[in-house]
């Protein structure tokens, strides 16, 4: 996440396509909010649009406008969502549901910056940044003929790809922290908190609904429980119906939280997962650094990494 940042950043002064890939519930309207944010264009709209969320034979007036009297609802003039973008940015989320003959008419908006209404007869300039999104393979897609390639390499100037919730796990703590507060404060529920057992069920979970999974799941706990309340696994598995979570450790303000079911040598495993990881991040990736904080020598320290299958970054020692 912290190189998704730094490709942001760098990518300040750019006005060209973006495209957002992830799977869903990882925060791909999140991206590109914040890409929105930094650019030039930050005084200007910010507009989301679902491709997938539209009836494709509505789809066109949405996106380019319409004319009063060209179809049979079109009791008005409406802009459509690229113009209401002007100046700004337009982020067409599930861009890979588009059906093709929609594509072509993307394409042209894209390559000649300009859009025709449905019904009218000259085309309009715009001035519009599109950061796109798909939790599809569009890769593939374009193999399979259902997307378009030129399409594909117009958007795919800029791409940003955001890691699922179970490539980096040391996020886990950080949002289950982050939904609880917010959701306790938004509810006024007061003296409320999370046993142990249940943080070390939920720092083992998958979560293949990602960081949006871990959102719905506190707030559904939280909704249930009453003030002061401690809560438990039981209500946990109500509420989420999940069980059977695999083993994981974490820091979490301050306390090692762990599943309690664990074997001792898969807690020595997660304890020892943990505290590298935690180093890790301390000194940056930095894998002397590391070392010398764990009380490890190098080579102990890079055999640690490849039993444990941490990914780590190499220092400028080595």
């Amino acid at each position: 996440m912290e190189e998704l940042i730094a490709k942001i950043k760098s990518s300040r002064g750019s006005s060209a396509p973006v495209l957002i890939t992830g799977e869903t519930g990882t925060g791909k309207e999140l991206i590109a909010r914040a890409v929105h944010a930094i650019s030039s264009r930050h005084k200007r709209e910010f507009v989301p649009f679902d491709c997938g969320a539209v009836n494709s034979g509505l789809i066109e007036s949405e996106l380019f406008g319409h004319r009063r009297g060209s179809f049979t609802s079109a009791d008005r003039d409406s802009k459509g969502v690229i113009r209401e973008a002007e100046g700004g940015t337009l982020f067409l989320d599930e861009i890979g549901e588009l059906h093709l003959e929609m594509q072509v008419k993307l394409l042209r908006f894209l390559q000649e910056g300009e859009v025709r209404p449905v019904g009218a007869t000259r085309p309009i300039k715009t001035n519009v940044r599109v950061i796109a999104a798909t939790n599809r393979d569009l890769e593939a897609e374009v193999q399979a003929g259902r997307f378009r390639n030129d399409l594909y390499y117009r958007l795919d100037k800029l791409r940003l790809r955001i890691p699922p919730l179970r490539e980096r796990r040391e996020d886990i703590p950080l949002l289950i922290e982050h939904f609880f507060r917010r959701h306790t404060q938004e509810m006024g529920k007061e003296g409320m908190r999370l046993s142990n057992e249940v943080l070390a069920l939920m720092l083992g979970y998958h979560w293949p609904g990602n960081a949006r999974e871990v959102e719905n799941v506190l707030y559904r706990m939280v909704a249930f429980a009453g003030n002061g309340e401690e809560i438990s696994p039981e209500r946990f598995w109500e509420e989420t119906g999940i069980r059977g979570s695999p083993p994981a450790a974490a820091m979490v303000e301050g306390r090692i939280v762990i599943n309690p079911h664990l074997s001792y040598h898969e807690a020595k495993d997660e304890l020892e997962r943990l505290f590298i990881i935690n180093a890790l991040n301390e000194t940056g990736g930095a894998l002397s650094r590391a070392a010398a904080r764990l009380g490890m020598s190098l080579p102990g320290l890079k055999k640690a990494i490849k039993r444990l299958g941490i990914k780590a970054h190499k220092d400028g020692h080595q």
